[in-house]
């Protein structure tokens, strides 16, 4: 009789010990931050935006990303880590986010779902941030690198594409009335991977009436210019008047 007591003991003091094995692994699991990539895969996922990055701004800024999971920004820096939003369909994006050495959240890039290894960083949902990787400027086609809008303060350039030609549209506007427009014919200099435009450019000032009724002066009709992109940045090279002198345009559409 003794006996069997002392094994109804066992076996219950062995499902007790079972039971709390449970509940510390349910516990544990649910100490686990949701959505967060364990740091195996994160490493392998960061291993798609290691390198070094240019930001496209007037500007720019020179990001780092390291293997080992940290980065540096001029001169701060902190780590990365990859984080999965999950979307009501079940579905998941993965972003990058970066945090400084203080801690504190500083910016999330999307990945690349379609690339291992990706050539753009734009962060957030309105794309604030945008880095362009070193040295990708070399491997853009005309197209995909120059066919944008681009933007400095109230002047805009438009690049659209004519036959084996392409046309950079200039408008600046100095009012809501007035404005003026340089009109490019240019050809794509691969050696020096810019658009070049070497006569016949125009100059034209548009303004409105308080009736609404359009006023158009062309100002030349022999100018000559160019455009060039550094780590995502353009700059216009007015040949007759310099008037792109110390403008620097980004990129305000996003990339097809």
């Amino acid at each position: 009789m003794k006996k069997t007591h002392n094994n109804q003991f066992s076996v219950k003091k062995l499902l007790s010990c079972l039971l709390l094995f449970g509940m510390l692994t349910v516990m544990a699991a649910c100490g686990e931050s949701k959505g967060t990539v364990s740091s195996d895969n994160a490493n392998l996922e960061i291993k798609g935006i290691v390198g070094t990055w240019n930001e496209v701004s007037v500007y720019p800024r020179v990001l780092t990303v390291k293997e080992d999971g940290t980065y540096t920004l001029d001169e701060g820096g902190g780590t990365v880590k990859v984080d999965l939003e999950e979307h009501p369909d079940g579905s998941q994006s993965v972003w990058y986010t970066f945090t400084t050495n203080e801690g504190e959240f500083w910016a999330s890039f999307a990945k690349d779902e379609e690339n291992d290894v990706q050539n753009d960083l734009w962060s957030g949902q309105d794309g604030e941030f945008h880095f362009m990787r070193d040295g990708i400027d070399e491997h853009l086609t005309a197209d995909n690198y120059f066919l944008h809008t681009w933007s400095s303060g109230r002047c805009y350039i438009v690049f659209e594409k004519k036959k084996n030609s392409y046309i950079a549209t200039v408008t600046w506007s100095s009012s809501a009335s007035e404005s003026t427009q340089w009109t490019y014919n240019c050809k794509f200099d691969k050696a020096s991977s810019s658009m070049i435009c070497k006569k016949g450019a125009t100059r034209t000032e548009v303004s409105f009436s308080e009736s609404g009724k359009e006023k158009i002066k062309v100002v030349y009709k022999d100018g000559s210019g160019s455009f060039i992109i550094k780590s995502g940045t353009l700059r216009w090279t007015d040949d007759k008047e310099d008037s792109g002198n110390d403008m620097y345009f980004v990129q305000i559409d996003e990339a097809e």
